[in-house]
């Protein structure tokens, strides 16, 4: 049994690096380009202002020709309101959607923003406001909807520890740098609400007031919504907008565990495939360790720093010089500890059904959607 687990943790390692390497030959693949420049919605629900100045700054620099934006917070309060009224004259707008009672608050305020569509509109286009997009993402979301190849097109952030931040910050963007640098497919792919964009015509059968009046998940709910009335979402490999983390240890398990816990409640068979590979390589080292299977561990050091050098080349591709330039070639002593905090979060989400968030807490029911929240103090 022992040596299974160490077959299996080695064979996952190289199955890993073969698709860093079959991400960095799709990079390089020719994609069919639409006929047109249509004019399309974009919705930003924002809450405080950190970070925000870097996130307009690339919103205002976007080379797609006619978007409109709709900035939507909680209300007037928020430290972000300032700074929103002055971004992108003439091309945005802010609405107040007040508190959330029935559904998360990032719902509360995209539905506030979507009576803004107009007939015209190609596309409805969600980002998250605390990433930096750089000038064509806008281009690079709307080219597989708008060329026909899907009715939603979502990306994933490329995460980066943030200068000075600690072990677990690291290993959140380690963890998530072997997700979002993998090949995608079809009929596996998940939306991020960081990016998302969805044609026109689809947005009429997925009726987003219905989907989203009781969800706590834009992104997830949109999945399975999308995958039972049979559309196609795209992953365009491009769409990798830069983030920072911070976190110390708990805070980043309590993020990790958030997610997957929402993973868990609105798609199980995701989360149980999650939990497979956050748990492999801890139980393949330690069988390796008790075994004596010493030589498995120089393997899977070399197989760590191949899939380092092609994150690497594919860094260079999708992001920003200065950003690329962050994202480590190697980290052989954070294997281990990244490890342990992905399994550490996955493990713990694996009961209850509630969550805490911006400042609420929600209980949910047996299929995300939102039964009761309450505001918490502070």
């Amino acid at each position: 049994m022992g040596a299974l687990l160490v077959a299996a943790w080695l064979a996952g390692g190289a199955l890993a690096l073969l698709g860093c390497a079959w991400t960095l030959h799709l990079l390089r693949r020719p994609q069919p380009q639409p006929t047109a420049e249509p004019p399309v919605l974009v919705v930003v629900p924002v809450r405080g202002a950190e970070g925000l100045p870097r996130f307009l700054a690339g919103l205002a620099a976007q080379d797609w020709p006619e978007f409109r934006v709709v900035f939507a917070v909680e209300s007037q309060v928020d430290p972000a309101v300032p700074l929103l009224r002055a971004a992108l004259p003439g091309r945005s707008a802010l609405v107040l959607a007040g508190p959330a009672a029935r559904r998360g608050q990032k719902l509360q305020n995209l539905l506030a923003a979507l009576p803004a569509l107009r007939p015209g509109d190609a596309a409805l286009v969600t980002l998250d406001a605390d990433t930096a997009p750089p000038p064509g993402l806008l281009r690079a979301l709307l080219r597989p909807v708008l060329a026909g190849q899907a009715e939603i097109a979502s990306g994933y952030r490329w995460t980066l520890a943030a200068p000075g931040a600690g072990w677990a910050a690291q290993s959140l963007a380690l963890v998530d740098a072997g997700i979002g640098t993998l090949p995608r497919c079809a009929a596996c792919n998940i939306c991020w609400g960081g990016a998302t964009a969805i044609r026109a015509d689809a947005l009429a059968r997925l009726d987003l007031p219905r989907l989203w009046d009781r969800a706590i998940s834009d992104d997830l709910t949109l999945t399975r919504a999308a995958r039972r009335l049979g559309m196609v979402i795209y992953a365009p490999l491009t769409v990798r907008p830069p983030g920072e983390v911070a976190g110390d240890a708990a805070s980043t398990l309590r993020f990790g565990i958030r997610q997957y816990r929402l993973l868990r409640l609105h798609l199980p068979r995701a989360w149980a495939l999650a939990g497979l590979a956050a748990g492999l390589p801890v139980l393949g080292a330690g069988a390796a360790l008790l075994g004596g299977h010493w030589a498995a561990f120089p393997a899977a050091l070399l197989l760590q720093a191949g899939r380092g050098w092609l994150r690497r080349r594919i860094a260079a591709r999708v992001l920003p010089p200065g950003e690329a330039a962050r994202v480590p070639a190697w980290q052989p002593w954070l294997g281990p500890p990244a490890a342990l905090l992905h399994l550490a979060a996955w493990l713990g989400s694996a009961g209850g059904r509630e969550i805490a968030w911006a400042g609420r807490r929600y209980r949910l029911g047996a299929a995300g959607e939102v039964l009761r929240l309450r505001t918490e103090p502070g």
